[in-house]
């Protein structure tokens, strides 16, 4: 495979029609078309399925759509970086949303001590930024609890409970902090990030929720908290999603979550990462 046939594949599915690509590429279609033929030859497996509305991957096409974007933005790294080489280094950092608050300190502090430091910050759930670890697509990233860490070498930056996000108008039970048990009876949305560690601690107290619904974007489940819906159920650092809601912090300490820093197990760490571990390290 080259990387050029990566770049053409790429084009094609995101166009959704060879047609389409063979246009934005400044290309004519024929040349196109053979050399996705050439890569399916090469890989003996179809990649594409033709449709009357375009193309649509087929499960081998998928799998490698997804590498195929690593691979072309690891190239693209690799270049702005080498061009740079001599100029300034590059820290190629993943952070999720709700760790931005976290890292932001010790972000200001490397940039205050290592000026000849540029950033590459790529954003996503702590699952999408662990596989980009581990393929060397960035070198390091700050990540949540519960994660598997077999794989990898991490360093703790904080710990934070639960909190219960109310509907503005909720009358609660009490003030203060509460037990899940004062959430019995209320319907509950749950970010799915979470929703097995919660659910197993409802089970332990044998306490059986109302569970509304289970989203994917912590945003959207605070607007159905604040249309009256439900109560969610999220770590700390999500308060500033919520305001103009009622918030309580959870007693239960086995919903506390950790935020980590992460970086790959096994090999060498380049000089920007470890300037980076230490002033991280000299604070945490």
């Amino acid at each position: 495979m080259e990387l050029r046939q990566l770049e053409y594949f790429c084009r094609i599915v995101e166009s959704g029609s060879i047609h389409e690509a063979a246009r934005r590429l400044n290309m004519s279609q024929p040349p196109l078309s053979y050399q996705l033929k050439q890569l399916e030859q090469e890989l003996h497996t179809a990649l594409l399925m033709r449709t009357s509305k375009g193309v649509a991957l087929t499960e081998a096409g998928q799998m490698l759509y997804q590498r195929a974007c690593s691979l072309l933005e690891y190239a693209r790294s690799t270049s702005r970086e080498v061009s740079e080489a001599g100029k300034k280094r590059v820290l190629r950092l993943g952070i999720t949303s709700t760790t931005v608050p976290t890292i932001l300190p010790d972000i200001a502090r490397f940039v205050h001590a290592h000026p000849d430091v540029n950033f590459e910050v790529r954003d996503g759930t702590t699952f999408t930024l662990l596989q980009l670890l581990l393929d060397g697509i960035i070198d390091v990233s700050v990540a949540r609890t519960p994660l598997r860490l077999e794989n990898v070498e991490y360093m703790q930056l904080s710990t934070e409970p639960m909190i219960a996000a109310f509907p503005p108008d909720s009358r609660v039970e009490k003030e203060g902090v509460l037990g899940l048990r004062h959430l019995l009876g209320r319907p509950l949305i749950l970010y799915r990030r979470y929703e097995r560690l919660i659910l197993e601690e409802f089970s332990r107290q044998n306490i059986h929720p109302d569970v509304f619904c289970v989203c994917d974007d912590a945003r959207d489940a605070m607007l159905w908290v604040k249309a009256g819906l439900a109560t969610a159920i999220f770590p700390q650092s999500m308060h500033s999603l919520c305001t103009g809601l009622r918030i309580q912090p959870l007693e239960e300490t086995a919903l506390e979550t950790q935020t980590v820093l992460i970086w790959k197990k096994g090999g060498p760490l380049s000089p920007v990462v470890q300037d980076f571990l230490q002033v991280c390290q000299a604070h945490h």
